[in-house]
């Protein structure tokens, strides 16, 4: 709607702001919107999928290492393995939350991105 240039300029120059303030705000808001907002987006569904999966393989070798300790750690180890089940379906459950907010967030920058300035 705005063309690349319209973005970037909708996106880093705050209205109603002029002079020397404008050499200040345009690499912060450059910076936030441009820079930051992507790597965050794409940090945060990483970081989540990649704890989740860390904790599945926590619960899924622990448990195997403890069975295969002898005849006490048995209990244990079934133990672990029915928490890495418990685990995968929250994990199921986490990542349509990702999805969701990934979605709603990505909304919000799109329609930021197309609305008119006040």
């Amino acid at each position: 709607k705005h063309g690349f240039f319209g973005y970037v300029k909708l996106q880093c120059v705050p209205s109603g702001i002029t002079g020397p303030m404008l050499l200040l705000l345009v690499p912060l808001e450059f910076m936030s919107n441009i820079l930051v907002r992507p790597v965050t987006l794409a940090l945060r569904l990483f970081c989540n999928m990649f704890a989740g999966h860390l904790l599945l393989i926590l619960f899924a070798l622990g448990g195997e290492h403890l069975v295969q300790m002898g005849a006490g750690y048995v209990p244990v180890g079934i133990l672990s393995w029915v928490l890495f089940i418990l685990v995968a379906f929250l994990e199921v459950l986490i990542q349509f939350l990702q999805a969701y907010v990934f979605v709603l967030l990505n909304a919000m920058y799109i329609a930021g991105a197309l609305a008119d300035e006040h």
